[in-house]
């Protein structure tokens, strides 16, 4: 549980911040039809991405140490049947 508050408030702080660029400002303001799609900013793609995997790659990890946990506990109880028989 106080991993996952952690990586809550890690996101929402990334959140914040990232409601402060002006790129993802933009970005926003076109998803919701308030902005005009304009290609003056060159770098504007790579900034969101890096944003984004900032922004995501916690619950990613928490997402893949759980898997592997979970992988790794089936097949210790699977071993284990096994060696009981």
């Amino acid at each position: 549980m106080m991993l996952m508050m952690v990586i809550f408030a890690i996101v929402s702080a990334g959140l914040l911040y990232a409601s402060r660029v002006p790129a993802v400002q933009d970005e926003l303001q076109i998803l919701f039809g308030t902005g005009i799609l304009t290609n003056d900013d060159v770098g504007q793609t790579a900034h969101l991405a890096f944003i984004v995997f900032t922004l995501t790659s916690p619950l990613i990890l928490a997402g893949v140490l759980s898997t592997g946990l979970s992988l790794v506990r089936w097949i210790d109880q699977r071993n284990q049947t096994r060696q009981s028989n």
